[in-house]
């Protein structure tokens, strides 16, 4: 895991690595979420399955599926299900400068 990661989920599941960019799968529990942030990468998040607490700066945003959103590099944020587990697609960048 790099250290750039606060947490990640135990379900995530790396699915390629090509140019620095990285694409994983991951399930998400409606338990309370711990903070992450990737201080290096910018985060590209899709969420396939399931509804999507996605908190931001103190303020909540729900995403269902289709909807996507970025994460800046170095921004803390939480991810959680919302009424049951959800499924996410996120792709990791280098951050742009």
């Amino acid at each position: 895991m790099p250290s750039s990661v606060i947490s990640e989920a135990p379900d995530t599941h790396p699915a390629c690595v090509s140019h620095g960019a990285t694409l994983t799968f991951e399930t998400l529990s409606p338990a309370p979420a711990r903070p992450r942030r990737r201080a290096g990468e910018d985060t590209l998040l899709r969420v396939i399955d399931g509804t999507v607490s996605l908190t931001l700066s103190g303020g909540d945003q729900r995403l269902d599926v289709g909807d996507e959103a970025i994460i800046p590099a170095g921004m803390d944020h939480r991810l959680q299900g919302v009424g049951g587990s959800a499924r996410v697609v996120m792709g990791f960048r280098p951050a742009s400068r």
